[in-house]
């Protein structure tokens, strides 16, 4: 290990375990002296000096090369606080995963989320080597946990041409949990479907893609499991039902029931999804 004086050794320690079986292997945090905001972290291998870092794709991996992309970090979600700030309640940005979460104050609006993704994507676009997949900027309200709304905003610089699994660009995901609006669309669906021995489990919400008030929602319905030995809570996947919702109003229709004595259910969300109209489309290609 060379560049002792521009680095203070925060951890040198044998990385020896059941996983890797090499003793050569050692966790290394160096923090640079000139900025202790920056701190790296990596396996090192002592006899072929090689630097190894989980779910790491960057090809030049050195000591350099991770204090260049630290220092490319500190900067780009600096800028992009100075970019959103004034939009937002609080926003935390994680480069390495590429995410932005993001809480309002208020629900927000499709053009909302095209003011987001014009401001994210300006910033990302400087920074190509540092960011290199489209962003998932999670926006959620104060006290949840997880926002209902997910905006994919793919950089300019970004091509995901030779990838298997494409969003759209601007494409607009929900989550089934964490926030209000999915506990409130949970709470509904099994008051409307659940029985006492056969309840419901919330799978997939699809939102129209230019209106935000439209749903398709898929949830699986469960039944005791024959083979429990007398214990009725135990349950099994039996089916999925597709229904169409219209948000806050609640309107619901029922379109189909898919039983998995008939319809396989491995493969069967992706299934629904490609039956979708094309306004609840999110994905250009899936596996």
């Amino acid at each position: 290990m060379h560049h002792k004086d521009k680095y203070e050794v925060l951890t040198f320690k044998r990385d020896f375990n059941a996983a890797s079986m090499n003793p050569d292997l050692f966790w290394v945090e160096l923090k640079l002296k000139e900025n202790p905001d920056i701190v790296i972290n990596f396996d090192w291998n002592a006899k072929n000096k090689a630097l190894y870092i989980a779910s790491h794709n960057r090809h030049d991996l050195s000591i350099e090369s991770l204090t260049r992309y630290q220092q490319q970090e500190i900067v780009l979600r600096e800028e992009m606080h100075e970019t959103l700030d004034a939009d937002v309640v609080d926003m935390e940005v994680n480069v390495f995963n590429h995410t932005i979460s993001i809480t309002l104050d208020k629900e927000p609006t499709q053009r909302d989320f095209e003011a987001f993704s014009r401001k994210i994507r300006y910033v990302l676009q400087d920074y190509p080597n540092t960011w290199t997949q489209e962003a998932h900027v999670d926006f959620k309200l104060k006290d949840e946990k997880k926002g209902f709304y997910e905006l994919i905003v793919k950089p300019n610089t970004y091509n995901d041409s030779n990838l298997t699994y494409r969003y759209y660009s601007n494409a607009i995901v929900t989550n089934n949990a964490g926030s209000k609006k999915a506990e409130h669309i949970d709470r509904v669906i099994k008051q409307e479907f659940a029985k006492p021995d056969s309840p419901i489990y919330l799978n997939r919400i699809w939102v129209n893609q230019s209106k935000l008030n439209s749903f398709y929602i898929a949830f699986e319905k469960h039944e005791p499991l024959k083979e429990a030995e007398g214990n009725r809570h135990i349950t099994e996947a039996v089916g999925v039902y597709m229904v169409k919702m219209n948000y806050p109003n609640l309107d619901m229709k029922t379109l189909k029931y898919y039983d998995y004595k008939t319809t396989p259910r491995d493969g069967i969300f992706y299934s629904l999804m490609d039956q979708l109209p094309e306004d609840y489309q999110f994905l250009i290609e899936h596996p």
